[in-house]
């Protein structure tokens, strides 16, 4: 950790201990949102491992397709939204591990926060908005799936 931290494999780095109690993180957080990020990207390079390996199964064998897969397929499901979990909690890795200083030693958060009064307008005014979209969205998309073929809408249910 002394060479990456500051390029001197005999320096010393301080650890947790080494600093006063109302300078530490909420490390419970912090650990906790590093775990599932090092998870979701864990999860994401095993998929991927999966599906080079169906892949190349597939082209040996010359029989059916990769994506053939019954439970390839829904592993990629599962996994859609796994990158974005992994940015999400690496952000609070981030910002929540550096707490409770935004420059170390100089500013902390307490003071770097620009007191902003009538922000909840915009808020709930984006919330409702959002809200909004998302029943249009489910809406149009259970419609399109209503609106197709009885004959492909039976043809998928028998592959699965």
């Amino acid at each position: 950790m002394s060479i990456l931290a500051f390029g001197d494999p005999n320096a010393e780095v301080k650890g947790l201990n080494d600093f006063p109690k109302d300078q530490h993180p909420p490390v419970a957080v912090v650990h906790f949102a590093f775990q599932i990020m090092v998870l979701c990207g864990m999860l994401m390079v095993f998929i991927t491992v999966w599906g080079a390996w169906l892949w190349w199964r597939a082209r040996r064998k010359k029989e059916k397709t990769w994506l053939d897969s019954k439970w390839f397929l829904r592993s990629l499901v599962f996994a859609a939204p796994l990158g974005f979990i992994a940015i999400e909690t690496g952000w609070v890795v981030t910002e929540v591990g550096r707490q409770p200083w935004i420059i170390y030693g100089v500013m902390r958060t307490s003071e770097a926060v620009t007191p902003m009064p009538g922000l909840v307008v915009p808020f709930v005014t984006f919330t409702i908005l959002y809200i909004f979209l998302a029943v249009i969205t489910v809406w149009l998309l259970l419609r399109q799936v209503a609106a197709s073929p009885k004959e492909f809408v039976m043809e998928m249910s028998n592959d699965a």
